[in-house]
């Protein structure tokens, strides 16, 4: 049995947790003192007619990346608390959970490797001013376009270089070149050779991972006819760094990839900290095979992400 005393707690807490009425109005409709209705919320609590939970999303995040390290053998991973699983939401919180992590982990002297992209555009958009000495950074592949979509390779350099007071090495080439022969033409140049090597020198790598879908910039971009988007939907499983790999994890399409500028796939797994960034429903297959072969020790997603990832 209830006496009034419980009761009359009930209908304070109703008032004060579901009406949203402070304790003044509640005191007023009730015709009650306030340190009364004050005393009553408490009894409420204490009788466990009120239960309050906190969510904290560190908490759940927390766990998320542990399970994913221990599942896929990584150095590192951080999950973004996205509000929504939708697509542009996910990168705008990948962004700027990858720009927390690049706060804490950048010191003087890196060499940091940066590719481009939506993703990592919006992760230069929210890097963090460090004021940090002899820092190098390097674009991971050609990156100029002479289509109307947007790489926004120079600007990512230009952040980021700005963020962390950074000697920056643009690569004003394209991805993908049209002949093995002037890919090989380029490459004997000692300028594109200094590149290259600086590219295998850097200890930080920053990159995303692509879908084989024609909604990808590199299709929209013209660097893959139709004929080559074909087989790589029969056989890719996803990019980076425009280098398609299969469900093995290897190159899947080599006369693509021999005209292709840019970091191979072999030297990302002597990173330091190669830091796979990337999220989304279209990517889970890609990003399961890319962490299962050990193309990156170091993944930031987000946490709808994370959950399907451990589902596999």
């Amino acid at each position: 049995m209830f006496d009034d005393k419980d009761l009359l707690s009930i209908d304070v807490a109703k008032m004060y947790y579901d009406l949203d009425k402070n304790q003044s109005e509640i005191a007023k409709a009730l015709n009650l003192s306030r340190p009364t209705v004050s005393k009553l919320l408490k009894y409420a609590k204490e009788k466990n007619y009120v239960n309050i939970v906190i969510n904290d999303p560190r908490d759940q995040s927390s766990n998320l990346e542990l399970a994913l390290q221990e599942k896929y053998h990584l150095n590192a991973v951080r999950i973004a608390f996205a509000p929504i699983d939708e697509e542009q939401q996910i990168k705008k919180y990948i962004g700027i959970r990858t720009a927390e992590y690049l706060d804490e982990i950048i010191k003087d002297g890196d060499i940091i490797g940066v590719s481009w992209g939506n993703t990592l555009y919006e992760v230069a958009k929210e890097l963090m001013p460090k004021n940090l000495k002899g820092i190098e950074l390097i674009q991971l592949k050609g990156g100029m376009s002479y289509s109307h979509y947007e790489t926004h390779d120079i600007e990512i350099m230009q952040k980021f270089v700005d963020a962390y007071n950074a000697f920056g090495q643009f690569v004003p080439l394209p991805v993908i070149f049209d002949s093995i022969e002037l890919k090989n033409l380029i490459d004997q140049d000692r300028h594109i050779a200094n590149v290259l090597e600086q590219m295998k020198r850097a200890n930080i790598a920053l990159y995303t991972i692509g879908s084989v879908t024609k909604n990808s910039l590199l299709y929209k971009m013209n660097y893959i006819s139709d004929e080559e988007f074909t087989y790589l939907q029969e056989h890719a499983i996803g990019d980076i760094c425009s280098r398609f790999f299969d469900s093995n994890g290897d190159i899947c399409y080599e006369e693509l990839n021999t005209r292709t500028f840019g970091i191979e796939l072999a030297e990302l797994k002597n990173k330091e900290k190669s830091i796979l960034i990337a999220g989304g429903d279209k990517k889970i297959q890609a990003i399961h095979t890319a962490l299962k072969h050990q193309l990156a020790n170091t993944l930031v997603t987000d946490r709808f992400t994370a959950k399907k990832l451990l589902s596999l």
